[in-house]
């Protein structure tokens, strides 16, 4: 009997071409829609994201420079770079730190060197170079503003980097952030005293006035972003008076022109839209925008022990003559002074936010509420050169080589009851 050979089974196989040319004609010409009109959208998407990435080289073309390329490098670095120590330290970068402010969920520092980002941890997050001589930082909830005072050199950074950088003619003497970003600075101009300019986000000058008559000594923007007051002097004579003048950013117009005879002012900050509280030689003054001034706390200059200024809130520590205290603690809120309430130990620097006040002395950090209500003090927090106070009530003690954070549960902390 023979073997009968198996049958082979024909294969149903269609070759399609090697040719992309040959596979695009085959997808047109189908008989199905279906087939047809996918191989449209797919030449379509591929035409329009040609045409896309084409558009995007030509719009960012900054992003590609050498020095966009070396600064996300260093972001990069510094993002993936982690120091040792727990979550209550901020160790700095360089061992040293010039300027402070809070940022966000954490801390923005600068040396002469850099700008850093960091959080609790001792996580950087960015890391901006500067070369600046003296660098001062301030900061709003989006954006760091960073200038260097005495120099030429400024710049506005969000949580990604920078969005603006400034090389002016004319020396800074001193800067401010406004709420929405928007920033001030005050320069000693060549053929003027001195001037003030707001500038957007983006670095553009939105507003500038100069003059030979008054010496600007600092500026502030309202709350809203609308008005920018201005603390400027005038001589008359032999007199040296106050004036707080108050601008319109879009019009550029003057709405009011306040008057504070024979007092030197020292530091202005806009408690609200409609006020300004202004720290003088003899006290401290509520200036509206309409130009009413109200002496609000007479008090002699070198009875002022420390000032602090932060989001549209003021605090201040002055020597007391009455009752057993021997220091008195003031705010203003809005368009109120608040106070005095007593200490009894000598500060060394401030902190105000909307949590309240922090007290450092020198047995400790103490945090008072808005309403001067006692809520905790840490004896370990002593010998820091500057306090921060954040809107939770955390304290940032800022250190010579780190910052430690100190809150009502920390080691050390105590509940206070009544005035130290």
């Amino acid at each position: 009997m023979s073997e009968q050979q198996p049958t082979q089974k024909k294969q149903n196989i269609i070759r399609f071409p090697a040719s992309k040319k040959e596979r695009r004609r085959l997808l047109r010409e189908s008989k199905d829609k279906r087939v047809r009109l996918v191989g449209t959208l797919r030449m379509a998407c591929g035409w329009l994201l040609i045409i896309g990435t084409a558009l995007f080289l030509l719009t960012n073309y900054q992003l590609f420079s050498p020095s966009s390329l070396r600064s996300f490098a260093e972001y990069a670095a510094a993002g993936l770079q982690r120091r040792e120590g727990d979550i209550t330290t901020i160790n700095y970068e360089s061992g040293a730190f010039s300027d402070g402010a809070l940022f966000q969920n954490g801390l923005a520092y600068a040396d002469s060197d850099a700008l850093y980002f960091a959080r609790p941890g001792s996580v950087t997050t960015m890391k901006y170079s500067l070369g600046y001589s003296s660098p001062v930082v301030e900061s709003s909830e989006d954006y760091v503003l960073v200038y260097d005072r005495g120099g030429t050199k400024a710049a506005l950074a969000g949580s990604a980097g920078p969005t603006a950088e400034l090389s002016l003619s004319s020396s800074i003497l001193t800067g401010s952030i406004g709420r929405d970003g928007r920033f001030v600075l005050v320069t000693d101009e060549q053929g003027y005293r001195t001037a003030v300019s707001v500038y957007s986000t983006n670095g553009e000058e939105v507003f500038k006035y100069q003059s030979s008559e008054y010496y600007i000594v600092s500026a502030s923007l309202s709350p809203d972003g609308n008005t920018l007051a201005v603390l400027a002097f005038l001589q008359n004579g032999v007199e040296l008076n106050t004036h707080i003048l108050f601008y319109d950013v879009s019009s550029g117009e003057r709405s009011a022109d306040a008057t504070l005879p024979d007092a030197l002012g020292i530091q202005l900050c806009y408690a609200e839209n409609s006020t300004a509280a202004v720290l003088c030689d003899d006290g401290l003054y509520l200036v509206r925008r309409s130009g009413d001034t109200e002496h609000a706390l007479t008090v002699a200059a070198n009875d002022l022990i420390a000032v602090s200024a932060h989001d549209n809130v003021m605090a201040l520590a002055t020597r007391s003559y009455s009752g057993n205290a021997r220091f008195d603690l003031y705010t203003v809120r809005g368009s109120k002074l608040a106070g005095p309430y007593g200490l009894d130990e000598e500060p060394t620097s401030l902190a105000v936010s909307v949590a309240g006040t922090a007290v450092l002395s020198a047995s400790g950090v103490s945090v008072y509420g808005i309403d001067f209500t006692p809520l905790w003090h840490n004896s370990d927090a002593v010998g820091a050169r500057r306090l921060l106070l954040t809107d939770d009530g955390t304290v940032f003690a800022m250190y010579t080589k780190n910052t430690r954070l100190f809150t009502s549960h920390s080691e050390q902390s105590e509940e206070i009851s009544h005035a130290e």
